[in-house]
C-alpha cells in the first residue's frame, strides 16, 4: 500500500531544502526546484487507473494536494522576483536626485510589480 503522506512530506522537505540552496533566490534555480517537486508528486501519486480507490473524493484529495504544492512552488518563484524588484526599486530610489526622476522610477516599478503579480498570483 502506498504511503502518500510520507511520500508527499518527503517531496515537500526535499523541495524546501533545494530552494534554500538557490543562490539569492535565483529564479531559474527555483523553477528547477518546482519542476522537481512536480515530478516527485507525480511519482508519489500514481495514475488514477492504478489506485485502489477510484472514487471522486480520493481523486479530489490527491489533485488538491498536487495543486496546492504546485501553487506553493509557483508563489515562491514569484516572491523571489518580487523581492528582487523591490531591492532594485530601493536602490534606484536612493540614487535618484530629483522628484520627476523618482516619479518615473515609481511608475516603472508599479508596472513591473503588476506584471510579476499577474504572472504568479
Amino acid at each position: 500500500m502506498p504511503q502518500y503522506l510520507l511520500n508527499v512530506s518527503k517531496c515537500l522537505a526535499r523541495y524546501a531544502q533545494k530552494v534554500q540552496e538557490c543562490d539569492k533566490g535565483d529564479t531559474h534555480c527555483m523553477e528547477g526546484c518546482a519542476e522537481e517537486l512536480r515530478e516527485c508528486i507525480d511519482i508519489a501519486f500514481p495514475p488514477s487507473s492504478r489506485t485502489e480507490f477510484e472514487g471522486d473524493k480520493a481523486n479530489y484529495m490527491m489533485s488538491t494536494i498536487f495543486f496546492l504544492l504546485n501553487r506553493l512552488a509557483k508563489s515562491m518563484v514569484g516572491l523571489s522576483e518580487f523581492e528582487k524588484s523591490m531591492e532594485e526599486f530601493e536602490r534606484l530610489g536612493k540614487d535618484s536626485t530629483d522628484s520627476d526622476e523618482y516619479k518615473i522610477i515609481c511608475e516603472n516599478q508599479k508596472t513591473k510589480l503588476n506584471k510579476i503579480l499577474d504572472k504568479y498570483f
